[in-house]
C-alpha cells in the first residue's frame, strides 16, 4: 500500500543517519510485508539478516510466509527443536548457506559473519528477557549491541512500543517511524466495557461471562464467524480454599498456592513443577467445603463448554503446547475454521493473522492492572491492545469486549480511544517521579538460601558491604519478594537504581561482584547463592 511504502522509504532515510528505527504500526498495519521488502533489500546486498520473534507459536504463522518468498534460503531456530536440528541450523548460518534466521532469543548467539539486518518483532514483548538459567539477558538490547558490533542495521517494530523505546526515539537515539492506518482499508475494532461489578449484583454473570460477552459470542457464532478468549492465566482455577476456615493448598517447596488442573485432576506448582492429589477435604480443619477460587483458561474452556455445547473450543496455553508441533496444529485448526472458540493465554495476544475473528473477549483486564509491579499498568495496556489486534483484520470491523469492574477507571478510558501517546505520556510522568525505568537503570540482587533466617542475615550483611550514599545512585532494601521462597529456597531482594547518566556502572558492578566474593567467604554464609539481574522486566 502507499503507507507501506512511505514507512519503507522513511526507514531507509532514516537509517542514513540513526542504525535503529522504532516502527509504531498499528495491529494490521502490515508490517510483516515492509520487514519481507527489507529482507529482500538485505539479501540482494549479500548480507546476512536476523528475524527475531517473542514466541514459538508466532514462528509458524510467519515463517509460512516467509517460506513463500524466500525458500530453502531461510532457516527456523528455536527451543522445541531437537539438539540435531539445532546444530545443523548452526552449521549452516557458519557456512553462509541461510541468508535468513527466523528464531527467539536464543537465535542471537548463532555464528553470524555477515549480518546486515536484525528485526526484532513485537518488540515490547517480555518474552525477551531471559530470567533463568544463566546468562539473564534482554534480546532485544542484546540484538541491538550485536548489530553495533556487525556494523547492521536494526528495526524495533510493535503496535504497542516498549517505555524505553518509546523514550529513546524522544531522546533522539532511534528513529520513529509511525503507521497508522490498517492494510486494506481495515478498520481498528470496536471496544467495549462490560461491568462485572454490575453484572454480578444483577446475578446475570454466567459462570465468569457477563451478559455483554456471552452475547456477543452467541452472535459470532451464529454469523459463523470466530471468537479469541483471553485469560492470561491457565489451569482450571487459580487455588483451592475451605469454604470454612480459609484454608489454601499451597507448594510445599515454594510460598505460592497451587493451581488446580482438571485435566489431570490435580494440583500443581507453576514455579518447581511439584504435584499433588486434589484435596477432598481441608487439610487445616478437616471440613468438605474446600471450593474452587477464580478461573484460569482451562476452567474457561469448560464453562464455555456448557453454554455454547455446539461450538468447537480449543484452549492455547503451557499445558496445551507441550509437544513439539502443538502450536502449529492448534493454530492451523483455527486458521482452517476447524475451531469457533479459541481460549488462550497471551499465546494468542500478539502477531497472528486470522480472517474470520469478529470478536475478541478479555475475561479479566482488572488482574492485569492491578497486578504488584511498576510496569503493570504498560503490560496490561499493550497485551490488551495486541490481544485486541486480532479482531476484524480485514473489511468486517472486529469488536472487543473487555470484562472489568471499574469500567470508569482511566488506562480502560486509552485503551478504548487507542490513546497510546496519551498514556505513554502519563506513564513516562510517573516514572520519573518514582525513579524508574526509562529514567533509572536496575540492577535486582536475589540472595538463596534453605533457610529464612541466613538468607535475612546474609541480605543485611551484604546491604552493609554494598550500602554508599550518592546522589545518582540509590539502594533500596533488602526486601521480601512476593514469591519469597522457591524450590525450598528463602529470597531476599536489593535494588539499586541508577541514574542514566550515571556513568560508573561498570566500577559499580565490580565493586558488587568483589563484596559478593567477600559475602560467601564468611563461614555463615557460604552455602548461600547469590543472584544478580541487570534491567529486570
Amino acid at each position: 500500500s502507499t503507507a507501506q511504502q512511505a514507512a519503507i522509504d522513511s526507514i531507509t532515510s532514516a537509517w542514513e543517519e540513526k542504525d535503529t528505527v522504532l516502527l509504531h504500526g498499528v495491529t494490521g498495519s502490515g508490517k510483516t510485508e515492509i520487514y519481507i521488502k527489507l529482507i529482500e533489500e538485505a539479501i540482494a546486498a549479500d548480507s546476512q539478516v536476523l528475524f527475531l520473534l517473542p514466541e514459538i507459536a508466532l514462528t509458524t504463522q510467519i515463517t509460512q510466509r516467509l517460506q513463500t518468498y524466500f525458500g530453502d534460503g531461510m532457516a527456523v531456530f528455536h527451543s522445541k527443536y531437537s539438539d540435531n536440528e539445532r546444530v545443523e541450523v548452526y552449521k549452516k548460518v557458519l557456512a553462509d548457506e541461510v541468508k535468513l534466521v527466523v528464531g527467539v532469543r536464543s537465535s542471537l548467539f548463532l555464528p553470524f559473519r555477515h549480518l546486515g539486518l536484525i528485526i526484532v518483532d513485537e518488540e515490547h514483548e517480555t518474552s525477551y528477557k531471559q530470567h533463568d538459567p544463566a546468562p539473564r539477558y534482554q534480546a532485544r538490547d542484546t540484538a541491538l549491541l550485536l548489530a553495533t558490533l556487525h556494523h547492521a542495521k536494526t528495526i524495533l517494530g510493535s503496535a504497542t512500543p516498549s517505555l524505553e523505546s518509546y523514550f529513546l526515539t524522544k531522546d533522539n537515539k532511534y528513529a520513529y517511524v509511525h503507521l497508522l492506518e490498517r492494510f486494506g482499508g481495515a478498520s481498528l475494532p470496536k471496544m467495549d466495557t462490560a461491568d462485572m461489578t454490575l453484572a454480578r449484583k444483577q446475578k446475570t454473570m454466567k459462570a465468569h461471562f457477563t451478559p455483554e460477552l456471552v452475547g456477543g459470542i452467541k452472535l459470532a457464532l451464529e454469523n459463523k464467524e470466530q471468537v479469541l478468549i483471553f485469560q492470561n492465566r491457565r489451569g482450571y482455577a487459580p487455588f483451592l480454599s475451605c469454604d470454612v476456615c480459609s484454608w489454601i493448598p499451597k507448594c510445599e517447596h515454594c510460598s505460592v498456592s497451587l493451581t488446580y488442573h482438571l485435566y489431570k485432576n490435580e494440583l500443581r506448582c507453576h514455579y518447581c513443577g511439584y504435584k499433588s492429589k486434589t484435596p477432598a477435604i481441608c487439610g487445616a480443619c478437616g471440613s468438605t467445603e474446600v471450593k474452587m477460587m477464580s478461573h484460569g483458561t482451562e476452567k474457561l474452556e469448560d464453562d464455555l463448554k456448557i453454554i455454547f455445547p455446539d461450538a468447537r473450543i480449543e484452549r492455547m496455553d503451557l499445558d496445551t503446547t507441550r509437544k513439539k508441533y502443538s502450536y502449529q496444529e492448534i493454530l492451523e485448526r483455527f486458521d482452517q475454521g476447524e475451531t469457533d472458540i479459541l481460549v488462550g493465554t497471551q499465546m494468542i495476544s500478539k502477531g497472528l493473522d486470522f480472517n474470520r475473528v469478529s470478536l475478541v473477549g478479555i475475561v479479566d483486564a482488572d488482574r492485569l492492572i492491578n497486578f504488584p509491579d511498576f510496569r503493570a499498568a504498560e503490560r496490561a495496556f499493550q497485551m490488551i491492545t495486541q490481544v485486541s489486534g486480532r479482531a476484524g483484520r480485514r473489511k468486517t470491523q472486529g469488536k472487543v469486549i473487555i470484562q472489568t469492574g471499574k469500567p470508569e477507571q482511566e488506562i480502560i478510558g486509552q485503551i478504548i480511544s487507542h490513546a497510546y501517546t496519551d498514556f505513554m505520556q502519563q506513564e513516562l510522568s510517573e516514572r520519573h517521579a518514582f525513579r524508574y525505568p526509562p529514567y533509572e537503570r536496575l540492577i535486582r540482587i536475589t540472595i538463596r538460601h534453605k533457610t529464612q533466617e541466613t538468607a535475612e542475615k546474609a541480605a543485611i550483611f551484604y546491604f552493609n558491604l554494598i550500602f554508599r550514599k550518592s546522589v545518582q545512585v540509590t539502594f533500596q532494601g533488602p526486601f521480601e519478594p512476593i514469591v519469597y521462597r522457591i524450590k525450598n529456597q528463602y529470597q531476599q531482594q536489593i535494588l539499586i537504581k541508577l541514574s542514566r547518566s550515571y556513568s560508573g556502572a561498570p566500577k559499580l558492578k565490580s565493586f558488587l561482584w568483589k563484596e559478593m566474593e567477600n559475602l560467601l567467604h564468611e563461614s555463615n554464609f557460604k552455602s548461600c547463592r547469590v543472584v544478580f539481574d541487570v534491567d529486570p522486566s
